[in-house]
């Protein structure tokens, strides 16, 4: 089966259920009912404006994919340990070798099965978006999540506002609008709330599932109100296209390369070291 099919799935549903709604319901209340409905029709088209643009923003948006290195010479490969470990905030982080990519993986980072790359700030790989959501591209997918509920919510509201006032079966694409919008806003909501329950903490998905900072063990969090302001309101990070690439183009912005070890960041270029041959990582 192809792998973009749920993203065109996804994608054709909400468009076509918004058609309909727009079709029918939406006219039917302008113009048998009263113009007091143009504001909150609206609203539901500033919403599902905007869940379309953060739809295609964490689709089409690099998660943080951090390029490949060089593989190791046959003979120094089985030199390489496994593991190491590093210090963040106080805790001790282990980062394991990852051998398609040929470095330690940064802090938060891990290898999408799926995409068969690593992922910085590894969430989860969403197949309705078919790509994964990271770093780069996590406040979008937030975001997402956000005004696709805002938008639900008000197009079941009006669409059962519809049925109600009209004979049960004069309104049929209203009704079917309706059934879809209450089929799919539970999971919806549960998964927001699920990731709003993640942000307060300051974990991922995978860190979640994986139980890898139990308790209040976590190195990661600045507090429930600064990991909101940190997720929504930092600079987009920079988007790493290679060493090699970025020393012809951008010299002055240029990774510091360590083979066998991973990527660092010049300390002008980001607050966000990823520097993990150092003994201390205290700002990530």
């Amino acid at each position: 089966m192809c792998k973009a099919f749920p993203f065109i799935a996804a994608l054709v549903i909400l468009i076509t259920a918004t058609g309909v709604y727009n079709a029918f319901t939406v006219r039917g209340l302008l113009t048998e009912e009263s113009f007091n409905f143009i504001p909150i029709v609206v609203i539901s088209e500033i919403a599902f404006l905007f869940t379309i643009i953060n739809f295609f923003q964490t689709a089409f948006t690099d998660p943080g994919v951090l390029p490949k290195e060089k593989p190791p010479d046959e003979e120094n490969e089985f030199h390489v340990p496994l593991y190491k470990t590093v210090t963040i905030n106080s805790v001790t982080v282990r980062l394991k070798y990852c051998d398609t990519c040929s470095f330690y993986r940064p802090p938060r980072t891990s290898h999408c099965s799926m995409c068969n790359r690593c992922i910085e700030n590894f969430d989860h790989h969403c197949p309705w978006i078919n790509n994964c959501v990271g770093r780069r591209n996590y406040k979008y997918f937030f975001s997402f999540l956000m005004w696709l509920v805002f938008h639900t919510l008000l197009t079941m509201s009006l669409c059962i506002y519809r049925v109600v006032v009209k004979p049960l079966w004069s309104d049929i694409p209203s009704l079917v609008v309706a059934i879809i919008c209450f089929i799919v806003i539970f999971p919806i909501l549960g998964l927001l709330g699920f990731h709003i329950a993640l942000i307060r903490m300051g974990l991922t998905t995978n860190e979640q599932v994986t139980h890898k900072f139990p308790g209040s063990n976590n190195p990661y969090t600045r507090g429930c109100w600064m990991n909101f302001v940190s997720m929504f309101c930092r600079p987009q990070p920079l988007r790493y296209v290679g060493y090699s690439e970025l020393c012809k183009t951008k010299p002055r912005l240029a990774f510091t390369k360590n083979t066998g070890k991973g990527y660092k960041l010049q300390s002008d270029v980001s607050d966000y070291s990823l520097q993990i041959e150092s003994p201390e990582l205290t700002n990530i």
